[in-house]
């Protein structure tokens, strides 16, 4: 074997020994800690919820940066707590006025949570936040990382905040090999950062993770030149940081079609409002549904609509066809435009709780979805 071959087999099993040796593990946390705490320090983003240690503020940011980009979520943010600044104004509030401030962030059944946890913390704990992962997780829409970001953030408790951001540097960092969905990776990553939480600063650590990841060790292309751990970083000693986790199993995302109806009469449209539970759970938009076997697209349009309105239809005529796209699924939107006359009424057993005629400005007012909003505006 020549000399070039041995000296790349010893490189190898160096970089190999690095990556997986449990001594070097064990000593990670020491040397990790301090880095990343002096970089965050001085490199963090000023972000409006880093200016306070209000529990009730931390806890709005959580929940709205759930599966959404920071940029989207500051204005939301700010108008959010301008319009509800306390836990017991957003437990007073109608859920219409929640979901109408929420409207455009998307994933509403945030927003629900977000109302019905006010309300028990208001109401069992007399308005002041709980400040134990344990009893923060018994609050609707609070899971295991919310419960320990707000505890570490908000009340300086050595908790372990583990998200998909997480679980990559940690598992960057330690060399853990593992598809990014893997129950093993995951349970290897929550006890490395538990063993990580303990120390000065909890709610620091806690954010500096979130940053490295956001800024720094991305999912692709990660900027190792600017990480503060790259020494230490097992990844990057083998060479490959990108494999680390490796990428999850694509799944086929369904498409699924939908019918919509807009219902004019004297400038105004009809809106219904969803039913609490399921997917836009208490949000308004149009009649819509699905087309029963055998029906034309024409004759399922006036049957969503009498249906759901018991309104009677006039002049129906097809919109533009558009696509609304979900992390689980992709509505394929039909909607159609009509001049309605009778009654307006709601029918039990039809998805809706409620309907209005509203003009279109107050029709954006409500807490309609992305998709709702979109199909308004382009009238």
């Amino acid at each position: 074997m020549s000399a070039r071959k041995v000296g790349a087999r010893k490189v190898g099993a160096a970089r190999k020994r690095a990556v997986t040796s449990p001594a070097t593990l064990a000593l990670r946390p020491k040397r990790i800690r301090p880095a990343l705490l002096a970089w965050y320090r001085a490199q963090r983003r000023d972000l409006p919820w880093r200016r306070t240690r209000d529990p009730y503020a931390i806890w709005v940011s959580e929940i709205m940066l759930q599966q959404t980009r920071v940029e989207t979520v500051i204005p939301f943010y700010e108008r959010f707590l301008d319009k509800f600044p306390t836990v017991d104004a957003l437990a007073s509030a109608d859920e219409d006025d929640v979901l109408a401030a929420w409207s455009g962030l998307g994933y509403y059944r945030r927003a629900r949570g977000l109302h019905a946890a006010a309300s028990i913390v208001a109401r069992e704990h007399s308005g002041t936040f709980p400040d134990h992962p344990t009893e923060l997780r018994a609050l609707p829409g609070i899971g295991e990382y919310t419960a320990a970001a707000i505890a570490s953030i908000a009340f300086g408790r050595e908790a372990a905040a583990v998200d998909g951001n997480v679980v990559r540097v940690l598992a960057r960092i330690h060399g853990l090999r593992g598809t990014r969905d893997s129950a093993r990776l995951k349970s290897d990553v929550t006890r490395l950062a538990h063993a990580l939480a303990r120390g000065p600063a909890p709610g620091d650590w806690t954010q500096a993770l979130m940053e490295l990841g956001a800024m720094v060790c991305t999912p692709r292309a990660p900027d190792c030149a600017r990480c503060p751990l790259t020494a230490r970083c097992g990844a990057h000693a083998d060479g490959q940081a990108e494999r680390y986790p490796a990428p999850k199993t694509k799944k086929t995302v369904p498409s699924v079609e939908q019918i919509t109806v807009l219902l004019e009469r004297d400038g105004k449209w009809v809106l219904v409002r969803r039913e609490p539970t399921g997917l836009w759970g208490g949000l308004w938009e149009p009649p819509t549904g699905t087309r029963a076997r055998g029906e034309s697209i024409e004759e399922a349009a006036l049957r969503v609509a009498r249906d759901c309105t018991g309104l009677e239809l006039d002049e129906l005529a097809p919109l533009p066809a558009f696509e609304h796209v979900l992390t689980h699924r992709r509505m394929q939107f039909q909607p159609f435009r009509a001049r309605a006359r009778g009654r307006l009424r709601t029918r039990a057993g039809r998805g809706y709780d409620a309907a209005r005629w509203l003009a279109g400005d107050d029709a954006l007012g409500m807490g309609v979805s992305a998709w709702t909003a979109r199909l308004l505006r382009s009238l």
